[in-house]
Parts: C-alpha cells; structure tokens; sequence
C-alpha cells in the first residue's frame, strides 16, 4: 500500500511536468513531440478540442492493449496519469516560456523525455506510444526511448504536411531529444554481467533468487594464494535491479570479489518486464 502511495505521487508529478513541458515549449510553437500527443496537436490544429480532452479519447482503446500485456497496477497508475494529463494541459495556460522555438524545441522535448522515462521507472506511462513501446520491448531486446522515436517518424511526415517544412525540423530535435531522455531515465533495457566470487554461496543464492527472476550459473574455483576452494556464481541483470543486487550481495557476503560490465547481448531466456 505504501508503495502504491508514493507511486502515485510521483506519477503525479511527473505527469504535471509532461503537461508543462506541452504548454509552455512546445505547443506555442506547434512543435509536436510525435506519439498520440504529436497526433492530438495536429488535430487541435483544425478543430477547436483541448488536446488533452484528445489525447484522452485515443487512448481509451490502447487501455484495453495494455491491460492485458502489462498488468493490472501499470494500467491503473497510466489511466491516472492520461486523465491527470488531460486535465492539467486544460488548466495550464498555453503559453510560450521562449520565443526561441530552436531552444524550446530541444529543451521542451528533453523535458517530456525525461518526465516520460521517470513515468514508466516508477510503474505508470503517458498511455498511447508509451504502451505500444512497452510491449514490443518486451518482446524484443531493444531500449523503449528507440522504438519511441521510430514509431514518431510516422508524425513527422504529417506534421510537414499540416504545419511546413521548417516546423518538421524542429518536430525532429524534439522527438530526438525526448527519445534520448527517455532513454537516460529508462534504463531497464541495459544488461549487465555479474560475477560473484564467494565463500558464502548458499545464503548468496537463496538471497539473489529472492530478489529478482533471474537465473545463476555456479563453478567451481579456488584461491591461487589461500588454495581455499570458492564458489563463483553468475547472473545477468538489469541496470535497474543493480543497486538491491550489490546491497544483497554485502550484506550477506562482504568479503565478496564482485565484477560488473555491461552484457552486450543476452540470447535465450531472460524476463524483459
């Protein structure tokens, strides 16, 4: 429950900082940020409908898409955030923080981004893309900030249709720049190798299966020095999970040799969620 709590709040606040970074950098200047957001500012462009009421109306049927492949908890804290979204872009006067539309274009989007990227860290999304995104990353090994950024090329071309060359330009620094942060907060496509040399490696693998869902290879060693005879497990994480694994792995073997780096590509089984 408490964990729910502070999910919640910081969703909502995330989810205000989205709505701000819309109305005040990159909706002034008709600058899309691509996904269901980008597609809402187009149709706001000929028809007088807020675009938060629009983003709303599109992702109704992608909540169903979503429950069914991402779980209940994450599609509540996500329709909790489109409705807080639509709400706030309603209440947030649309106006320019810069004249600069280069800057507001670059900043506004690395702004979204990185609300975007904390949004789905802590369990929730903006819906539309975000979902879409969420479920083909699971599927395939690739970062959520990629496919984001792939699936908004197909805003980009409308957008030179309804609002000119010039403006798609801008469009592309900021789809660019919010891809990137999703990316920089999101990092639960980056794998890494951890390998234990220990003493202790009972406690050291009921503990780390207790933790998290991942497998654990075990060979033998043994000291060159102490001729001692050791244990060396190995597991495959991801960056997210990194800190609880080195803190589970001190407190139940501090004298642990441990060493880390960053598995390029992991092939067969290994949970993406």
């Amino acid at each position: 429950m408490k964990q729910t709590v502070v999910q919640t709040i910081a969703v909502t606040f995330f989810t205000l900082v989205m709505a701000y970074a819309l109305n005040t950098f990159l909706i002034p200047h008709k600058v899309l940020t691509g996904g269901i957001a980008g597609v809402a500012i187009i149709i706001n462009n000929y028809l007088s409908i807020n675009t938060g009421w629009i983003i709303l109306a599109i992702n109704l049927p992608l909540f169903i898409i979503g429950y069914i492949h991402l779980g209940k908890k994450f599609m509540f804290l996500t329709v909790y955030s489109v409705i807080l979204l639509s709400i706030s872009m309603k209440l947030i006067p649309i106006h320019a923080f810069s004249e600069d539309i280069l800057l507001s274009s670059v900043f506004g989007g690395v702004l979204f981004g990185l609300s975007v990227g904390a949004n789905i860290r802590v369990g929730a999304s903006a819906g539309g893309v975000d979902i879409i995104s969420l479920i083909l990353a699971k599927k395939k090994d690739v970062s959520v900030g990629f496919i984001i950024t792939c699936l908004n090329f197909a805003i980009v071309f409308v957008s030179a249709l309804v609002f000119g060359v010039d403006k798609t330009l801008y469009t592309l620094f900021a789809i660019f720049a919010s891809g990137r942060a999703v990316d920089a907060v999101h990092t639960n496509h980056t794998k890494l190798t951890v390998t234990i040399v220990t003493d202790k490696w009972r406690e050291l693998n009921e503990a780390l299966l207790k933790l998290h869902p991942r497998g654990i290879t075990m060979t033998d060693a043994e000291g060159v020095y102490s001729h001692h005879p050791k244990k060396v497990l190995t597991t495959v994480i991801t960056k997210y999970e990194l800190a609880e694994t080195k803190e589970t792995i001190k407190k139940n073997d501090p004298s642990a040799f441990v060493h880390i780096t960053k598995a390029i590509e992991v092939m067969g089984k290994f949970r993406r969620d």
